[in-house]
């Protein structure tokens, strides 16, 4: 109880000096999405490879406006991004840290193949039946609202590997399309993380650190399940530098500004940075 109430105090003063705007979500507009469908031609190699694979690669521009939906999803999912599946308005691009979309397709497809199974023990029946793989590849470039400079540009394929066989086109194109929301969520988080502080140990065994406070919570996005990396901080010549000595799992969401986190690896480097009076920082790894 002491630690809590030790802890609940520190969460106050770290606040009221707190990084002003470190979690603060930012707004992207979702402008332009672009596919010129390429024509497919029947070269040699092609038709060999259908002859020899039984597969079927088609152009598939109808989901066009699925994939775009997609983008959209994927950043409404990230833990910092307000998404406006539109040109954003004068008051909206002029928000700190406005952005705004324009994607470029480059493929929209499914591969097809057809297999024949015997459908009884005596093999005398069989049936056809043909399954099917989604591919999708885009570029997104993300660019500063107010001076069009593109700020990062990441590019996705959902290839072939990454998918199972679905016995329908539109099965397999929305196994696809979640895949992608999956990777665009992922990697805004990995651009735009939460982060925050340690505050103080709170459970410990020996020389390992179980359990440790962090001042992020309810407020900022906190949820339990969250995982974060920890870091020490050093200043050299004049530059932050970071290294990462473990990880964290949030416990229980207690407040506004607090949580309670299981240390899930690093244990005794933190309890040693902690016994030390180092700063210890974390930042989100999902």
């Amino acid at each position: 109880m002491k630690k809590y109430l030790l802890a609940l105090c520190m969460v106050f003063s770290i606040s009221a000096m707190a990084q002003e705007g470190r979690n603060e979500r930012i707004t992207i507009g979702m402008n332009s999405l672009n596919y010129t469908v390429k024509e497919q031609k029947s070269t040699l190699s092609k038709v060999l490879d259908v002859l020899l694979t039984g597969e079927v690669t088609t152009n598939q521009e109808k989901y066009q406006d699925a994939v775009r939906a997609a983008v959209v999803k994927g950043m409404s999912q990230a833990h910092r991004i307000s998404v406006i599946d539109d040109h954003l308005s004068k008051e909206e691009a002029a928000r700190p840290g406005a952005c705004y979309v324009d994607a470029t397709v480059s493929n929209i497809s499914t591969t097809s193949k057809t297999e024949t199974e015997y459908i009884d023990k005596d093999k005398k029946k069989t049936r056809t039946r043909t399954y099917y793989k989604a591919l999708i590849g885009l570029t997104m470039h993300i660019k500063d609202a107010k001076t069009d400079e593109i700020v990062a540009s990441p590019t996705f394929n959902i290839k072939e590997i990454d998918m199972s066989w679905i016995e329908t086109q539109d099965g397999a194109m929305l196994k696809a399309l979640e895949r992608l929301s999956y990777y665009v969520t992922r990697y805004c988080n990995s651009w735009l993380p939460l982060k925050a502080n340690v505050l103080e140990g709170a459970r410990e065994k020996k020389d390992k650190q179980k359990e440790v406070y962090i001042d992020l919570g309810e407020r900022e996005g906190a949820y339990k399940g969250l995982h974060m990396g920890v870091y020490t901080v050093k200043i050299v010549a004049g530059k932050e530098a970071k290294k990462q000595i473990g990880k964290l799992k949030i416990e229980e969401v207690q407040g506004d500004d607090i949580s309670l986190c299981k240390v899930q690896s690093g244990s005794k480097e933190i309890k040693a940075a902690l016994d030390a009076g180092e700063t210890l920082v974390i930042q989100t790894t999902d």
